[in-house]
């Protein structure tokens, strides 16, 4: 089959698909001058005091303007967010989507505690990290080329880390992301396995609306394995 951009989007998983959609549409409005960024970053107090509860999410949609960076983060959004939309670990429907919730409401919770009392504006790199990061612990062994190096998942984000360093970027973001992403993997694997414990489950409801939006059932106990695997491997930036 011949692989077309066009055709590229269309296999993407839904919800990464629509994410995309979602961060290249801000982008564009807001290079256009049709959309005001500061109207969707997150500011606590606006939230609080005048009920402004859409900036709790819309933090994450935007990653500044078109440039090298918006194109990095892209990449990686697109490639890691399948990847783990279609790791084992979401097989039931809402699975994932009620992980970038979760996600997104730590990023906004731990963005207060860092930079009180507004928070960080935004958040999408952050979110792109915390993707990257539980991936790397879904598929900890997952071989892949990083600047002719290779490495394994668990590696990559502290490799990415320090790249950041070496180019002098800033890391906050990225640290960020590594913690909100390492909270739900605590919360999510590591105390039900060691504690017996389930602290976070998708919501019956959740569940139910993504099942009739992709027209899959729920796999019987598919959800409730949550057990490391090899992944395959993969080079960076080839097809």
């Amino acid at each position: 089959m011949e692989n077309t951009p066009e055709q590229w989007y269309k296999n993407l998983p839904l919800l990464t698909r629509i994410a995309l959609t979602t961060f290249f549409g801000v982008t564009v409005f807001v290079q256009l001058g049709f959309l005001d960024p500061m109207l969707i970053a997150l500011n606590w107090p606006m939230v609080i005091n005048k009920l402004q509860v859409w900036r709790l999410l819309t933090p994450v949609s935007f990653f500044g303007t078109f440039s090298f960076q918006f194109l990095f983060q892209m990449y990686f959004f697109s490639s890691f967010s399948s990847k783990l939309e279609q790791n084992e670990a979401f097989a039931a429907p809402g699975d994932y989507l009620f992980f970038l919730l979760l996600q997104i409401v730590l990023l906004d919770v731990i963005s207060l505690a860092l930079a009180w009392p507004s928070g960080f504006p935004f958040l999408g790199p952050s979110l792109v990290f915390a993707i990257l990061y539980y991936w790397s612990r879904r598929e900890p062994y997952a071989k892949l080329s990083f600047f002719s190096f290779s490495i394994q998942g668990y590696q990559f984000p502290f490799a990415l880390l320090f790249f950041q360093l070496l180019i002098g970027g800033n890391i906050w973001m990225d640290i960020l992301g590594l913690a909100s992403g390492h909270i739900y993997y605590f919360l999510h694997e590591v105390v039900p396995q060691e504690y017996g414990y389930t602290l976070i489950k998708t919501p019956a409801a959740l569940t139910n609306f993504m099942a009739r939006q992709t027209g899959r059932g729920v796999p019987q106990a598919a959800q409730q394995q949550q057990t490391r695997f090899q992944g395959r491997g993969q080079t960076l930036g080839g097809n």
